[in-house]
């Protein structure tokens, strides 16, 4: 079934939220950022009912993303590595660096999403991803994470 792309355009112009309009018309989010940014649409002020203004704001490109999305592979990998080293003090040191790494690229995704003008996760996210990391590196077998308890 083809994509009605002058319906994208036209929604998209209105204002229309990319995931929403993806959804819709049967395409995938990234095919609608290439062919507005190929085509030069321009984003309308109009917001959809229910949406905050700040969650209206541009779309990071799919390379920045994609850095994004390669990077904490990266962090994932020392953590494994680490958690898997069978001499413990190269094991510690593994682990400090990806924790190291961890906070860095928070701050520097943070800041990105502050330049782009998008949502900016609050402490409840937060704290939800720490918990994660916190699980991810916990021993096999292990349930929860020793709170110090």
């Amino acid at each position: 079934m083809a994509i009605d792309w002058q319906g994208v355009k036209k929604d998209f112009e209105s204002g229309g939220i990319i995931k929403e309009l993806s959804e819709k018309f049967r395409c995938s989010e990234s095919a609608i950022r290439k062919r507005a940014k190929k085509e030069k649409w321009k984003k309308g002020e109009k917001r959809a009912a229910g949406r905050p203004e700040k969650e209206e704001a541009s779309c990071m490109p799919e390379e920045v993303l994609d850095d994004h999305r390669s990077l904490w592979k990266g962090v994932k990998k020392r953590l494994v590595k680490g958690l898997h080293n069978n001499d413990a003090k190269l094991g510690l040191e593994e682990l400090k660096v990806a924790k190291i790494a961890g906070e860095v690229l928070s701050n520097v995704i943070k800041g990105e999403r502050q330049a782009w003008g998008l949502e900016i996760l609050g402490n409840d996210d937060a704290e939800e991803i720490a918990k994660e990391m916190a699980r991810s590196t916990l021993p096999e077998g292990a349930d929860e994470a020793d709170d110090g308890k």
